[in-house]
């Protein structure tokens, strides 16, 4: 018997079918009463301390899912010799408190193509895709080649997961392309891509996939230079698609971990090319990237490999690794999130404040009125209008809501209104074999005036309707793509802001909408309302329907850093012989003042000490307090060898060091900001902004409030006037006496031209 409420009666007796008891099938469960109100990053803490890559989905049953790189999970785990986890599955109702599911991967379901024993399954990426969950995934080492990615497919977010028996992008000999770090894209036309890609000179690519998703249609294209970034995450907003993907030091291995920063482009095309906010491409030789993410000297650092999705108020979030800075590695990243603002057409975390390591408001995650129709009670706060409609349930979402078979209009609305400023949302679907259309009610100010966003099979649309008085008044659309497929969940959103609507409709919250419809609400539709569900013409069903508070957005970016009064006995304009409060590090005259600049010819040493002495760095006291470096260099990098580079260095030591430098990287080069000695920039050096034969660059000292070290955030700008503020690096709090400088190392063939350092207070 199910739980029916019409218009006529209210069947008193309630028997739910429990979900089938499917291994893995998550229990039927409810969003907690009283959503956190704060977190504390790392997330996870109780649960897992490392889950490291994650993917991340709001599923059909109204829970998020997470899941992780191979890992081993918690400390105790590791400290026991446990087994490492294959992919595990983590579960929330809020984003902050979470549930450990179990393995993706076992004995039992492992890919026979990939090799077993090994257990090299890395970044799972999931969507639901017509009907069902479908996880990509890597698997490096895991073939005679090398890595490659899979596909397995689930009726539930938590499983159980079936391999399809073959990778679906497998390694190519000699294309120097990794094979690691999917991520599946819908685009509006219906198209499937899978974007992958790694730390290697063919960089990061792009292809389309086969209208089933489980295999390559054509040539993949590059879409981020080679040695510059992995993890791709891909999201359309705004006619732009956009591009994130991670940098340099994502698994360094010692104390303090590394810089990892998330970087986006953005395109006109889901193939890209994909350019920075400078209009720089991301393949070129000196190849662009705009800051969504970066270390900003709190006690986490590697904030990178980022995923994101959005909650009940329609704020987005991005999940991140992390590491803490002063603990050994010991094996695994935990999580961090943090609200993800688009300010001027491009994100930004914080607002540019970048990953929290305080406490934070979190998300929002609670309905004023709505629904996950998981319990006996959840029809108790409706109110029919026409119709009766039933619980019923399914492995994909749980419960669900339906009116009878023969009810071919029919409404549910809830009997609490939410705001006038609002996000309504509903996962909606028809029944296959018969007609009609499912729609998410809002602006419902009496039965005779409301607006319905339907999900309209015969028109092949998402289609508004706005009706006041029992008359349809405005209508408006959007097409979608030719096989979009009704009778599997789709989840529409309405969002209204001062009486603007603009409804999409997507496979799942938080993925890329397939269309899109922005109206002005009739006046007689403002204000506060109910939300609800319609259906016409044939049996629909829906889901997870709710109503909150619209977020607000943040539109502007914290303050760059600005220089202060000059501090004149700590600049050079290079206009005479050089000042003596330079002093050369070895051997001196490296370089020489030449019409009111200083010229440097590159060094083949660096300060590894692994090719021969040290290079010989240029050096002065620097000043007390806070205060900002500048200096303006010209450096062609045509003909040079190695890691040859050239810029600003913050000095205790040889090796308790920070370069700022436009550095040859592979075939091209990249602004970096290069903790201490090492030889190479990989993996430790932090990606900034782009570089150009002259650029300007800046560091700036302060000291971190709660370890008293000494803090250094690197700048780049390509005209002097616009700054791009990249990654913070620390030095010891009991570095003395530091010093500013000059370097101009690294390889050969390239010739350094400062114009000036000028040094300012902060």
């Amino acid at each position: 018997m199910a739980r029916t409420l019409s218009t006529r009666s209210i069947v008193a007796a309630l028997v739910l079918v429990l979900i089938t008891a499917l291994a893995g099938s998550p229990p039927a469960g409810a969003a907690p009463d009283e959503p956190a109100a704060r977190y504390t990053n790392p997330l996870m803490a109780d649960v897992a301390q490392a889950f490291s890559d994650v993917g991340l989905i709001r599923a059909k049953d109204g829970a998020w899912y997470a899941y992780a790189t191979n890992t081993i999970m918690t400390h105790e785990n590791s400290e026991n010799g446990g087994p490492g986890h294959l992919m595990p599955m983590v579960r929330s109702y809020d984003l902050v408190h979470w549930e450990f599911l179990g393995d993706t991967f076992s004995d039992a379901n492992h890919p026979v193509w990939a090799g077993w024993p090994n257990k090299g399954y890395w970044a799972p990426d999931v969507r639901y895709v017509d009907g069902e969950y479908r996880m990509y995934y890597s698997a490096p080492g895991s073939t005679a080649l090398d890595a490659a990615i899979g596909l397995a497919t689930a009726p539930t977010p938590a499983g159980p997961w079936t391999d399809i028996g073959r990778p679906v992008v497998n390694f190519v000999a000699d294309s120097e392309v990794m094979e690691i770090d999917p991520m599946m894209f819908i685009d509006d036309d219906g198209t499937k891509y899978l974007y992958y890609g790694s730390f290697r000179r063919g960089g990061m690519h792009v292809v389309r996939l086969s209208a089933d998703g489980r295999s390559t249609v054509g040539e993949s294209r590059q879409i981020v230079a080679g040695d510059r970034g992995e993890a791709a995450w891909v999201t359309k907003r705004d006619g732009f698609y956009y591009l994130f993907y991670s940098g340099y030091g994502c698994c360094m291995g010692n104390v303090g971990g590394g810089g990892y920063p998330v970087l986006a482009g953005r395109s006109t095309s889901p193939t890209g090319p994909f350019v920075d906010e400078n209009g720089i491409a991301l393949t070129a030789e000196q190849p662009g990237g705009t800051i969504v993410n970066s270390f900003n000297g709190n006690l986490l650092s590697a904030t990178g490999h980022n995923a994101v999705t959005v909650d009940r108020s329609g704020q987005q979030w991005n999940l991140v690794n992390s590491d803490f800075r002063f603990e050994l590695p010991w094996g695994g990243r935990p999580q961090s999130m943090d609200r993800l603002d688009w300010i001027g057409g491009w994100p930004t975390v914080r607002a540019g404040r970048w990953t929290s390591d305080t406490p934070q408001p979190a998300p929002a995650t609670g309905w004023t009125a709505g629904s996950l129709f998981t319990e006996a009670g959840d029809l108790d706060d409706w109110r029919a209008i026409g119709g009766t409609w039933s619980l019923g349930e399914d492995p994909s979402s749980g419960g669900y809501v339906q009116p009878a078979p023969t009810d071919r209009t029919a409404k549910l609305i809830t009997e609490q209104s939410g705001p006038a400023d609002f996000r309504a949302e509903a996962d909606l679907r028809t029944v296959a074999g018969q007609p009609g259309r499912a729609g998410l009610i809002f602006g419902h100010q009496s039965d005779r005036s409301y607006a319905v966003a339907w999900l309209d099979p015969a028109r092949g649309a998402l289609r508004v309707e706005q009706r006041v008085g029992g008359q349809v008044v405005q209508v408006s659309e959007s097409p979608l793509h030719q096989g979009f497929r009704y009778d599997t969940w789709n989840s529409v959103s309405v969002e209204v802001r001062a009486g603007r609507a603009t409804v999409q409709v997507a496979p799942a919250l938080g993925d890329n909408p397939l269309a899109e419809v922005s109206v002005r609400l009739e006046d007689a539709l403002t204000g506060a309302a109910p939300v609800g569900v319609a259906t016409s013409g044939g049996t629909a069903q829906a889901d997870n329907i709710g109503i909150a508070p619209l977020y607000r957005p943040v539109t502007e970016k914290v303050p760059d850093p600005r220089p202060g009064r000059p501090l004149t006995s700590y600049s050079d304009e290079f206009e005479g012989p050089l000042d003596p409060s330079w002093q050369w590090t070895a051997a001196a005259d490296q370089g020489r003042v030449e019409d009111g600049r200083l010229v440097w010819d590159t060094q083949p040493l660096d300060l590894s000490e692994e090719k021969g002495p040290a290079a010989t760095v240029l050096l002065r006291d620097a000043p007390d307090g806070d205060y900002l470096v500048e200096a303006k260099l010209t450096l062609p990098f045509r003909g040079s060898t190695g890691n040859a580079r050239a810029g600003l260095i913050a000095w205790s030591s040889r090796t308790s060091s920070l370069q700022l430098a436009p550095t040859k990287i592979g075939s091209g080069r990249q602004a970096v900001l290069w903790p201490g000695a090492d030889d190479s920039p990989w993996p430790e050096a932090i990606q900034l902004g782009p570089s150009a034969d002259t650029m300007w660059l800046r560091l700036r000292h302060t000291r971190q409030p709660d370890t008293g070290e000494h803090l250094f955030q690197a700048a780049t700008s390509l005209d002097g006037k616009r700054w791009q503020w990249g990654s913070f690096w620390h030095l010891p709090a009991d570095a003395a006496p530091l010093k500013l400088g000059l370097v101009s190392m690294g390889g050969t063939g390239s010739t350094a031209t400062f114009d000036y350092v000028r040094t300012y207070e902060s």
